[in-house]
């Protein structure tokens, strides 16, 4: 065989090189078709155009209100809280290094802030909406049009169990079971829908957030549940600690008492023996003596503990620091109506140049289909013809 038919062909062949010439004219073809068809992108403006005013006008106008918090705790390690707990607990105070400053940080407050208990007891709270004096869950009800309805729901109106149905100032162990399901059902729906909570563990910082698309309710509702976080601790987590303390107040006192009561014996033993000459007679003076300082000084320690133990409640305290109060911090939030119509004008453009070119693609194919389909029946009518 012939070594010429061994010869390596080139790698690319001159037919094989990218020309950029004939995609340049296909792009200004394209180009000057969708020019042509200005009337189709015209129509795909004002569809999307339109379908942006809706969003705008459905998304409306919704406040938000903001609250920033940080805890400063202390820890019940340090030498005077250890000091002053164990003094404490030397009279019957119940230590708190269980449940000190130290454990109440920014995750204990994000989720407290969440909880059913501060919630609910924040709706049985009265606040304003738009002028009106209520409480809280009563304007929940009116703000998102419960007792009326809407297009997708009936309202309470047509259930005769809830249309007179409103909520009465009283505490949460006073409620009915009707009270206590629908003050559980607004719970959940402020957890779905209003109330977002940040919590990050390597920032100082807790963000809440509460939305609605009323300002006075936004406001309201965000400042009562910060207040009944913040109050939470005093209220409830210190109450068993302030009873000692009571406790140990009354001890002192009666240890103040039977000082006075010493006080009283020794200074009558000393007139009985006033003019007395043998010194066996002084006996009894110099053991009330005695006894009068031993509880002198038990009495000095016992006021010295308590004192200790209530520096030691107030330093453990946590101090929840409102860095961004909600009667500042509340915000309006919208869409612009021309900023809706640009955007949704632009989209339409683009999903309309799409659109448009897919089908002159689609056209152009099926002509050049057809065409061929033509040509191979004339040459197929030939070589019968033939």
């Amino acid at each position: 065989m012939a070594p010429d038919n061994y010869k390596i062909q080139p790698a690319y062949q001159d037919d094989e090189e990218i020309h950029l010439g004939p995609l340049w004219t296909g792009v200004k073809q394209s180009f000057r078709y969708l020019l042509r068809k200005w009337y189709l992108l015209l129509i795909w403006l004002v569809i999307f155009g339109g379908l942006g005013l809706m969003y705008a006008w459905w998304y409306g106008i919704k406040y938000i209100s903001t609250t920033s918090f940080a805890i400063q705790g202390q820890s019940a390690s340090s030498g005077l809280l250890s000091s002053s707990l164990s003094l404490a607990n030397s009279l019957g105070l119940s230590g708190t290094t269980g449940k000190g400053g130290g454990g109440f940080d920014n995750k204990f407050f994000a989720s407290l802030i969440q909880s059913r208990r501060v919630i609910k007891e924040s709706l049985m709270l009265e606040g304003t909406m738009n002028g009106k004096k209520d409480l809280m869950a009563n304007h929940y009800v009116e703000l998102y049009k419960w007792r009326t309805g809407g297009l997708t729901k009936k309202g309470w109106n047509a259930s005769p169990v809830l249309k007179d149905f409103k909520f009465v100032p009283k505490p949460l162990d006073q409620l009915n079971r009707l009270e206590d399901s629908v003050l559980t059902v607004i719970y959940q729906s402020i957890i779905d829908n209003n109330l977002t909570m940040e919590y990050d563990e390597s920032s100082p910082f807790n963000t809440a957030t509460f939305l609605t698309r009323n300002y006075d309710y936004s406001m309201n509702m965000m400042k009562l549940m910060v207040d009944k976080s913040a109050k939470y601790f005093i209220e409830d987590v210190y109450q068993l600690n302030r009873l000692n303390l009571s406790i140990a107040d009354r001890r002192v006192d009666s240890l103040g008492k039977a000082l006075k009561a010493l006080d009283y014996r020794v200074a009558s033993l000393q007139d009985y023996t006033n003019n007395l000459i043998r010194q066996k007679g002084t006996v009894g003076v110099t053991a009330a003596a005695r006894d009068r300082d031993l509880l002198n000084q038990q009495y000095a320690a016992a006021v010295n503990n308590v004192e200790l133990a209530k520096v030691t409640i107030l330093t453990t305290a946590p101090i929840l620091q409102v860095i961004d109060d909600p009667v500042f911090s509340t915000t309006a939030s919208f869409v612009s109506k021309v900023t809706a119509f640009i955007v949704g004008g632009i989209i339409g453009i683009f999903l309309g140049s799409i659109f448009i070119l897919i089908s002159r693609t689609i056209d152009e194919s099926n002509r050049k289909m057809k065409e061929r389909q033509q040509l191979l029946d004339q040459r197929n009518q030939d070589t019968a013809a033939a």
